[in-house]
Formats: structure tokens, sequence, C-alpha cells
């Protein structure tokens, strides 16, 4: 079910949105990164969701520390809730 929900969000997100959230959270990151985190979540949300620490280890190189950092303390923050 939390699944279907996270889909469900995943259809109406926007670059904007990350961009926002990211920047609320007071992290530095370019643009390609925002690219890249836009296009992993509307592309492989399923292996994402299936298998979030090998996808992590893929894109570890394009993003820069704090950023990776921050999504690994959120991934960890929320999984339950993806379970």
């Amino acid at each position: 079910m939390n699944k279907n929900l996270i889909i469900n969000y995943i259809n109406k997100i926007t670059k904007q949105d990350i961009e926002k959230y990211i920047s609320k959270e007071n992290i530095q990151h370019t643009k390609e990164e925002i690219d890249l985190i836009y296009e992993s979540i509307k592309n492989d949300y399923y292996e994402i969701l299936n298998n979030f620490q090998n996808y992590i280890q893929k894109v570890k190189d394009k993003l820069n520390p704090n950023l990776y950092n921050k999504i690994i303390e959120k991934y960890n923050k929320y999984k339950e809730f993806i379970e």
C-alpha cells in the first residue's frame, strides 16, 4: 500500500520540488545533481524502492558527499514507511 502512495507522488513530482526540498535542507547541489535525482526517481523508482542500497551505490560518484549522505540519512529515516 505504501509503495502505491509513493508511486502516485512520483507521478506528480517536479524538478522544482526536488530543488526546493534540497535547498530547504541547506545542501549544496548542482543542476546536474538535481537532474540526476529527478531522472532516477522518474525512471528507476522500481529499482530504488526494491533495492535502494545497490542503486545508490551506482550513482554515488555523481553526487557530492553531503548530498549523498543526506539521501542515505533520509532513506534510513523513512524506509519503514516504504516497506
